[in-house]
């Protein structure tokens, strides 16, 4: 589609890195808007977002290098450098819900106690409001393209730079880009607006919001990977990396669930103590 945004001094600016980084600052903002309600001070919320990212950054690239090992290995600090591709979504997010847990403690010791579900409900709403320009991204770049489809709304990528293989230049391919921008948006729309003040009020339980975008993610995600045809790693029994991962995520969702409940028994718990 347009994966060179622009060029400053001959160096070509990506689409997808623009759109990413933007998507973390839409999200941030969303979020400052409510920092009241995350609790916290402004520093302690600057420095959760910034350990969040960190950790974020770290896992998509480790997790690129582990399930691409034959091309990162192959010259370890391009692929490390290289900002255009190479991240892997599941385990950006495992390592981004770790760096917040490590923060939690740290914070409870230093600080006072604070539980991390109620925190994680906010930053995983943020989260998928981001994840819709990233998707945008990956779109104008050409990454994570679909199969060959005779549907109408059938994308073809025809710009000698974007990543869509050589033998899929100007055929008709699933936008799966654009499929699974569409259910982040509906995704961050639903807990923004309907879960989100359901915890707020005291109705629902914390950590729905956090369970449940997990549970709904894992399913969009597993079902998109149906449809696309890039390169996603070694395969196992006919499932991509990303779909393993989103088992395991259904399940481990649809356990918490399960095990603490939706409905709050107690309306008058403090929402983080």
């Amino acid at each position: 589609m347009w994966p060179v945004l622009c060029r400053i001094g001959g160096e070509g600016i990506s689409s997808y890195g623009v759109l990413t980084a933007f998507g973390y600052l839409v999200g941030t903002l969303w979020l400052y808007s409510r920092r009241k309600e995350v609790d916290g001070s402004d520093a302690e919320f600057w420095a959760l977002v910034f350990t969040l990212l960190l950790s974020a950054v770290l896992g998509a690239k480790l997790g690129y290098t582990l399930l691409d090992w034959d091309a990162a290995s192959a010259d370890p600090r391009e692929a490390l450098a290289y900002w255009r591709m190479g991240w892997v979504f599941w385990p950006g997010l495992a390592a981004a819900f770790l760096g917040g847990w490590v923060f939690q403690q740290v914070y409870n010791r230093l600080y006072r106690p604070r539980r991390y579900l109620p925190v994680a409900d906010y930053f995983t709403t943020a989260l998928a409001l981001g994840h819709v320009f990233g998707r945008i991204g990956c779109f104008l770049e050409g990454c994570c393209y679909g199969r060959p489809t005779g549907l109408p709304w059938g994308v073809r990528f025809a710009h000698p730079a974007c990543a869509v293989d050589a033998a899929l230049i100007g055929i008709p391919l699933h936008p799966t880009q654009l499929y699974e921008a569409a259910g982040e948006a509906a995704l961050f729309f639903f807990f923004a607006h309907r879960v989100m003040p359901r915890i707020r009020e005291g109705s629902w339980r914390c950590g729905t919001a956090f369970f449940g975008y997990i549970l709904l993610y894992s399913i969009l995600r597993f079902v998109i990977e149906c449809f696309r045809a890039d390169p996603r790693g070694a395969f196992l029994l006919g499932l991509s990396p990303s779909q393993w991962f989103s088992l395991a995520g259904m399940l481990a969702a649809a356990l918490a669930l399960y095990r603490n409940g939706i409905i709050e028994r107690d309306p008058n718990r403090s929402l983080y103590l």
